[in-house]
């Protein structure tokens, strides 16, 4: 098999198994975990970076939010059995940079690796992401080049693939749709408070033994179920509406 024939292989099967995969970091994230102090000895200070790394995250659910709030149906989805895409989004973000998903999937997972504080865990993550995301991009652009030929071409070579350029914005074809954001996006939030909420209890029951010692729940505090309780409620409602209405649906999108 010829190397661009296997590289495409390679990023269809990679494709498929997008949202699953990235998981290895977290699974390893955690592992380690147990292994790094609090920030500068304390609760408090460490919460504080633990909430920085959080605005991280959150800046790439909203990189995510700003392109899903503008696509049209049939674009940057979260399908995973094939390659779909009916037209070659170009303007809002999309004249920017190719790929902003995946530059909003990066930031999400560097939320949590943040938390670690260590460089050298952050580069395998970060060539951990560009090894399986190339791969991932070739599969999809070997595909929009054969589908859209000379229009997919002329927007590429002007449009980097994952760092976005500062200038040349388009405005959006289609108006924003804060429902659309809402249908394809409320997995991706609960998600995220799920892995620090996690990620906090696992540093309390490690750094302060003398709280898991006289009771498991002691290391759960008041803003925990606060932050998760909203966050569980929100899934939910969400997950409802979905699934038993039409209230979000958006014609087009």
């Amino acid at each position: 098999m010829a190397l661009i024939e296997e590289l495409n292989q390679q990023g269809n099967f990679l494709f498929r198994w997008r949202s699953y995969i990235p998981g290895v970091i977290l699974f390893l994230s955690l592992l380690y975990l147990p292994f790094v102090p609090y920030f500068q000895g304390n609760y408090m200070s460490n919460l504080y970076w633990l909430t920085g790394a959080f605005v991280v995250s959150l800046a790439g659910l909203f990189v995510r939010c700003f392109t899903i709030g503008y696509t049209p149906k049939n674009t940057s989805g979260r399908n995973t059995k094939q390659q779909v895409a009916d037209v070659v989004n170009q303007s809002g973000i999309y004249s920017l940079v190719r790929h902003p998903l995946y530059v909003g999937n990066f930031l999400m997972y560097l939320g949590p690796v943040l938390i670690l504080r260590d460089f050298a865990f952050a580069l395998v993550y970060i060539m951990f992401f560009y090894l399986y995301y190339e791969r991932i991009i070739f599969a999809e652009e070997y595909f929009l080049r054969g589908k859209f030929k000379d229009a997919y071409l002329k927007w590429a070579d002007k449009t980097p693939a994952f760092i976005p350029r500062l200038s040349g914005y388009l405005k959006p074809n289609l108006d924003f749709s804060f429902r659309n954001i809402w249908k394809r996006e409320y997995p991706s939030l609960f998600g995220t408070i799920v892995v620090f909420t996690v990620f906090d209890l696992i540093q309390i029951y490690y750094q302060e033994p003398n709280l898991r010692s006289v009771d498991i729940v002691g290391i759960w505090k008041p803003f925990h179920t606060w932050f998760f309780g909203f966050g569980l409620v929100f899934y939910v409602v969400t997950r409802l509406i979905v699934k038993t209405t039409k209230l979000l649906e958006v014609e087009g999108r």
